[in-house]
């Protein structure tokens, strides 16, 4: 029972200990807030680039060109996969240059356009959930130009009015489908945004031209250019994504590319794949590949997710790794900081332990009193930071406006991710290892101090000056 109060009594007395406790707590409390915010930005990330891509892709690896059998390819895919494919949609992806007007300007910016057919595409993956309107309201995929977008858009359709099949307003008509195409095209919402002040202004609306540069599949290289008719945006809430891709209808990009063949089947590069959940998706993309290798060798590649979004999921890893290695560091000052003060404590309270020891207490008793009391002080900094780290974490987006009134910037920019407030995950097992490891540095810094205080004599100590 003594060794229980004297651990309570120096806890209480010993304020300089107070700076340990303080140590764990701080870095408990740290590492918990770091690896919730960590976490929940991988996890809202991953959930982003999974649906931008569907589980497998196949590419043509080396041909931009793509290939004409994207049937025979789909067949051969499902007669080895079975069951286990739920959607296939084929697209053709490329890069080029996009030009539209505003403020009476003409502006030119690079972009990555798909070709897809929107009710497949949105089969496998969440390439519907992000198709928004002006007023971010969800949007049906497709690329059908409304008739009242139309006439909206043109000085011509604004002013038809009475029998349709009059001579006026069918000449009205015909500048209508001369100045608004009839094709519609889905673009980034960076794209068709500016984004001020925490707001987002429209600059591309609905209704709106642009124009379409891109390099056709002849045999001497040659731009192809096409118009379209802005009918929505893509916000998937990635910069990256929503400032880049352009979503066009496949079967217009074909033919405009030159990717469309006496048969009349068009080329495509990519062979979006979604699986049933719970499949192994690195044996399925082993399986496919080796079906189409069989098919043509040296030619497709075949690609997880995660593979295709491999540099960028790796780089957050690995971000998150060395913060945590960093921030580990913060709770290792603390036990040097506690094998200091026990040093202390043992050579200042030497005569106190000889005393101890010659009424009686055993050598068992002495090493436990100080790694009780080392044991105690990680578990008050550890618990400490731990209620601390997880109540910062609750109101972390409380607490980041506030700070952002008091400096007079924001402290978390949302143009980047367009992320509405900052995104936490808090993971039991990682709070656990936290604490834990907190506890173990704790335990291990005060074993030598202990071990060094049952090992004194007590005459000698009791001679001690």
């Amino acid at each position: 029972m003594y060794k229980y109060l004297l651990c309570w009594r120096y806890l209480r007395t010993r304020y300089i200990a107070l700076a340990s406790v303080i140590s764990v707590m701080l870095g408990v409390a740290t590492m918990i807030v770091v690896n919730s915010v960590m976490a929940g930005f991988s996890e809202k990330m991953r959930d982003r680039l999974h649906g931008v891509l569907a589980d497998i892709v196949v590419e043509s690896e080396y041909d931009m060109n793509g290939f004409y059998n994207s049937d025979e390819v789909m067949a051969r895919v499902k007669a080895v996969t079975g069951d286990q494919v739920l959607a296939m949609a084929p697209a053709m992806e490329t890069y080029g240059l996009m030009q539209f007007r505003y403020g009476g300007q003409k502006f030119t910016r690079q972009v990555q356009i798909f070709g897809v057919r929107p009710e497949e595409r949105a089969r496998t993956g969440d390439f519907a959930e992000y198709l928004v309107d002006e007023k971010s309201k969800q949007i049906k995929p497709s690329f059908d130009v409304p008739e009242s977008l139309r006439l909206a858009a043109s000085p011509a359709g604004q002013v038809i009015e009475g029998d349709p099949d009059s001579a006026i307003n069918q000449a009205l008509r015909a500048q209508v489908d001369e100045q608004v195409s009839a094709d519609g095209a889905i673009i980034g919402w960076a794209m068709g945004t500016l984004h001020r002040d925490g707001k987002d202004d429209i600059i591309l609306r609905r209704g709106d031209q642009i124009r379409l540069i891109y390099p056709k599949a002849s045999q001497r290289p040659e731009p192809g250019a096409d118009e379209f008719t802005v009918v929505g945006y893509f916000k998937s809430g990635m910069s990256e994504n929503d400032s880049t891709h352009i979503y066009v209808p496949l079967d217009r990009f074909q033919k405009v590319r030159l990717l469309v063949n006496e048969t009349g089947r068009g080329a495509v590069n990519q062979i979006q794949i979604k699986v049933k959940p719970g499949v192994n998706l690195d044996a399925l993309k082993a399986t496919i590949q080796t079906a189409l290798e069989d098919l043509r060798p040296m030619y497709f590649k075949v690609s997880t997710w995660e593979q295709k979004q491999g540099p960028l999921l790796s780089a957050v890893a690995v971000e998150q790794s060395i913060l945590n290695m960093l921030l580990f560091f913060i709770i290792a000052v603390a036990g040097f900081g506690i094998l200091a003060i026990f040093s202390m404590i043992v050579v200042e309270k030497t005569r106190d332990i000889g005393v101890m020891k010659a009424l009686g207490a055993s050598t068992s008793g002495v090493r436990g009193i100080f790694l009780g009391y080392g044991l105690l002080l990680g578990a008050v900094g550890s618990g400490v930071g731990m209620a601390g780290g997880l109540l910062f974490v609750h109101y972390i987006n409380t607490i980041e406006k506030w700070l952002s009134k008091v400096t007079g910037r924001k402290v978390f920019d949302d143009s980047i991710y367009y992320f509405n407030e900052i995104p936490t995950l808090v993971e039991p097992w990682t709070v656990f290892w936290i604490v834990g490891g907190a506890l173990f540095i704790a335990a291990a810094a005060s074993v030598w101090p202990a071990q060094r205080a049952s090992k004194l004599h007590p005459v000698r100590a009791l001679r001690f000056e």
